[in-house]
């Protein structure tokens, strides 16, 4: 039998050791793949090392470039372009698929005028989160973003880092409009992209969770009001994630629970420490955390593991997702699977993956008092909590089925290769 090469390229690196990163979904769907019989699947990322080093896991061959070589967003060095080059040349893939548009690699593949079929995957679109960047923050509060590493560093001011988003995402529009097959993981992603690209065949695909939330226990709501958890977690500080909208809700909820408390996963640094200058947004946060009152009621938790999530998602009455924008939405995904109640905002991709008032609760983006009356109603109605638990773990499974994800990637996989 003669296997199918698929060279992946993507932010992932595969490994026998739980990460707590962003594109774990990726692991899941990489590892179902190099199962298959007739697929050999190889797999170009980023790293910490000095050059490029051969670092294969199971049966997935792995290459690891320094990431300090990809800092031209639009251009990758000579030197890369020539290795995606003889990589082609010795394996002959018979497809080449590049995960997002928002690291360097697509730029890559298109400098170096490979033969072999491109697939595309849109995952964050840095054009569109342009206009969400800032996610509500007005003047005030960006000049209040500013703390020593923004007087240091000017870059990593959010006004910078938007510019840069507007920048990149000009490049963004350009290699999308090159490219023949790409595939979105939602409807609104596919509109956008359908009205960027005219030409370009575009699949829809789905979201391989990690085995623990298929595996997990169902949540159980939690008889003891007294103590009321509600969890939330973010990539990092990012103002368009809207960290500090759960920020007032739990203001407001606090004057008629003070037991409540707000769990906070994600990339923050909290703790200055080993000469680590903290982002000016998460001092802000912090700051606002302070003049709020609420300090005794929140909880950094840092990043965390599948089974840690898994475990602050049942220990919780409820989770919020508060972003401006997600094209699709991986923790909103998971919390669904794990069955805990959800309060999301109505943005992006995310009114697509539950049923207000059924599988979950609706907020307008930004809107705290909205936000704060969704989760009360929750905390208050038992009947409601169970109804959203089971309903959004029903909705999840039948979704993010492994088999049926990996069928459709497959079926995709099979229309680019035999046409």
């Amino acid at each position: 039998m003669k296997k199918r090469k698929i060279i992946w390229f993507c932010g992932a690196q595969f490994s026998d050791e739980k990460i707590k990163t962003t594109g774990t979904w990726l692991i899941a769907m990489g590892n179902a793949i190099a199962d298959i019989e007739d697929i050999e699947l190889y797999n170009v990322t980023y790293g910490n090392v000095k050059s490029i080093i051969q670092n294969n896991t199971r049966n997935i061959t792995q290459w690891i470039i320094p990431i300090n070589d990809l800092k031209k967003y639009h251009r990758g060095s000579n030197a890369l372009v020539l290795f995606v080059k003889k990589l082609e040349e010795e394996i002959k893939p018979d497809l080449i698929h590049i995960w997002g548009t928002e690291n360097e690699f697509g730029f890559i593949v298109s400098d170096a005028k490979l033969k072999t079929p491109v697939l595309l995957d849109i995952q964050g679109l840095l054009f569109a989160i342009v206009k969400f960047y800032y996610g509500g923050l007005d003047l005030k509060d960006l000049i209040k973003c500013i703390d020593i590493k923004e007087l240091l560093k000017p870059k990593h001011h959010p006004y910078f880092i938007r510019r840069s988003f507007r920048k990149k995402g000009k490049d963004e529009l350009k290699l999308i409009s090159k490219v023949e097959n790409i595939s979105v993981q939602s409807e609104w992603v596919q509109s956008v992209i359908s009205n960027v690209s005219k030409t370009s065949s575009i699949f829809r695909t789905g979201i391989m969770l990690r085995k623990e939330f298929y595996e997990s226990s169902a949540w159980k709501r939690h008889e003891n009001n007294d103590q009321i958890n509600i969890f939330t977690s973010s990539s990092g500080p990012i103002p368009y994630k809207g960290i500090h909208v759960v920020l007032e809700a739990i203001t407001l909820l606090k004057k008629t629970y003070p037991n409540i408390k707000l769990n906070i996963g994600g990339d923050f640094q909290i703790k200055k420490k080993y000469g680590f200058i903290r982002n000016g947004y998460t001092s802000w946060l912090l700051k606002k955390i302070k003049d709020l009152g609420i300090s005794d009621s929140v909880s950094w938790l840092g990043m965390l593991s599948s089974d840690e999530i898994i475990r602050e998602m049942n220990k919780a009455s409820v989770v919020v997702v508060p972003s401006f924008i997600e094209t699709y939405c991986l923790f909103m995904a998971e919390a669904m699977m794990v069955g805990v109640p959800t309060v999301v905002s109505f943005s992006g991709a995310m009114p697509e993956l539950a049923e207000h008032g059924k599988s979950a609760l609706y907020f307008t983006p930004g809107d705290h008092w909205d936000c704060a009356r969704n989760i009360e109603k929750i905390i208050k109605n038992h009947e409601l909590a169970d109804m959203l638990s089971f309903e959004s773990r029903l909705r999840a499974f039948e979704r993010n089925d492994q088999d049926k994800v990996l069928k459709t990637q497959l079926d995709i996989y099979n229309k680019i290769t035999y046409m």
